[in-house]
């Protein structure tokens, strides 16, 4: 794609959502099974009038990823194997519930993270920031400072229109030049869902926030949407958006949101609740309130006792964390706004990146994929 170029992305709520952003280049349209992707150029075309051809609406067309990539499948979600049993089979956990807006435990939730990033803050004071060198994939160099320099600084260093075109980076630290970092100690990288498997962080390329100071002098790559690492970032970023709005319109508890081959999609307990067209709109207007408000996504380490303690109200982030994180490590949470979500990441550098929002499917699913557990949607 021509760059800079911020795309186009398919979302599901267990439902889909197209997400817009425009920049030059043309017209592109993508299927999976659940999702269409289209990029468009930067005309004045409304979104109801962009649309795929009907080739690609068919479910197993030849781009659609199998249901091992993306954990979905309709009736039912592959489930990986990982380090414990997250809930029996038939097994109910999320308990009595009535929608309500802007719950209490949105509130506690965040008092809990602000003492441990104030606590964090403090400890980065005293940590040394040496000089380094950050070398591009071209070979040329550029100066930095080790806890200080982010990616997006050097892109912006290098040209505006580079950062702003920017999704996220890869870093690599040669064997004893990544600095010990006093928060990473014991940090185990907590899937985005039930679906994937944790795996300790990387030694080798490592996605990486654009607004994450680096830690040591480093190889550095820099994604646009045109790349891959660039699109599932996006849509990673974009599921956190609709995560908050159902968070906040009507106290949903988020069970999990990843992005797919093609899009993403973001699984809710809403008790009884359907998503009708009266919620379907307000969680297209609450999407666009959340981009325009340009909510930075902030990246923090948090202890195993800490993550319980965030998600406290939510009975499905809590059998996640307890099944699936060991006692005595720690993992991390992404905030945008008040919203806050268990997730490895990486994100854009704000919601704001995200230009459009369009709901045109949901559907429901079971809780781990299992009949009998909570019906998701």
């Amino acid at each position: 794609f021509p760059a800079p170029f911020w795309g186009a992305s398919q979302h599901i709520i267990d439902a889909e959502l197209v997400a817009v952003r425009r920049a030059g280049g043309a017209q592109l349209t993508a299927h999976h099974p659940r999702a269409r992707a289209v990029l468009q150029s930067n005309s004045n075309l409304p979104m109801s009038d962009v649309s795929a051809p009907p080739s690609m609406e068919c479910a197993g067309s030849a781009s659609a990823p199998s249901p091992s990539t993306h954990g979905r499948k309709e009736g039912g979600r592959a489930v990986a194997s990982s380090r414990g049993k997250v809930t029996d089979a038939g097994v109910r956990i999320g308990g009595s519930f009535s929608p309500a807006p802007d719950p209490a435990w949105v509130k506690s939730r965040n008092d809990v993270l602000e003492a441990v990033v104030a606590r964090q803050a403090a400890l980065l004071e005293s940590v040394a920031k040496p000089p380094i060198t950050v070398t591009l994939p071209d070979g040329s160099t550029r100066p930095a400072t080790a806890f200080v320099t982010s990616p997006l600084d050097i892109a912006t260093a290098i040209s505006k229109g580079l950062a702003q075109a920017c999704c996220v980076a890869s870093v690599s630290y040669a064997k004893g030049e990544r600095l010990p970092s006093p928060l990473e100690a014991g940090m185990v990288a907590m899937a985005n869902g039930p679906d994937e498997e944790e795996g300790e962080v990387s030694e080798d390329w490592e996605l990486w926030d654009l607004n994450r100071p680096l830690e040591g002098s480093c190889e550095l790559k820099l994604h646009k949407f045109g790349d891959a690492e660039g699109q599932i970032t996006f849509w990673h970023s974009s599921a956190h958006i609709l995560g908050e709005a159902l968070e906040s319109l009507f106290g949903a508890h988020l069970t999990h949101g990843p992005p797919t081959d093609g899009g993403f999609f973001y699984d809710s307990f809403m008790g009884e609740a359907a998503v009708d067209k009266e919620k379907v709109g307000q969680l297209e207007s609450r999407a666009k309130l959340i981009v325009d408000q340009k909510q930075p996504f902030e990246r923090v380490v948090v202890s195993k006792e800490e993550c319980l303690r965030i998600f406290e109200a939510n009975p499905f982030k809590k059998a996640l964390i307890s099944s699936k994180l060991p006692d005595g490590s720690s993992t991390t949470v992404y905030r945008c706004g008040p919203f806050i979500d268990l997730c490895k990441g990486p994100h854009l550098p704000s919601t704001g990146c995200v230009k459009a929002f369009k709901l045109t499917k949901n559907s429901t699913a079971h809780w781990l994929g299992q009949a009998g557990n909570d019906e998701l949607q």
